[in-house]
């Protein structure tokens, strides 16, 4: 059964889906930096594409039964979400050094900038989601 466009809202599962982008796109982005660069800009872009995914799976792997659990996962998702703020600094690094295509910067961007919305609100719902746990 399908959906009229305008009915369709965000998938609240849509925050792994585009980490995971994320981490296949900014991968298939590095393997093409110059080699000289691998260990200063490719290696550290790489891995923060990682970290963000590992962190958001942890995250959304917690089922929260009390107070300390809903903070793990938070901070799971904080992190996910300082790391992005990180890799928007390393990207813009890797432009200058390298001349990225306007169109494929606005891509990359695009991608951070969705998953950041996305985690903002995973944050806001589980803060309401949980407020009664013991």
């Amino acid at each position: 059964m399908s959906v009229i466009k305008s009915k369709r809202s965000t998938s609240e599962m849509e925050f792994l889906a585009n980490a995971r982008k994320l981490e296949v796109y900014t991968l298939q982005k590095c393997v093409g930096f110059p080699k000289r660069y691998t260990f200063y800009v490719s290696q550290p872009l790489a891995n923060s594409a990682t970290y963000i995914y590992a962190n958001v799976k942890r995250g959304n792997s917690i089922y929260p039964l009390n107070q300390h659990e809903v903070q793990m996962r938070r901070d799971y998702f904080l992190r996910a979400y300082a790391e992005l703020q990180n890799m928007v600094s390393q990207i813009e690094v890797a432009q200058e050094l390298f001349g990225i295509e306007m169109d494929t910067m606005k891509y990359w961007m695009e991608i951070i900038d969705t998953e950041m919305r996305l985690l903002k609100a995973v944050l806001k719902n589980d803060r309401a989601r949980y407020k009664e746990l013991p």
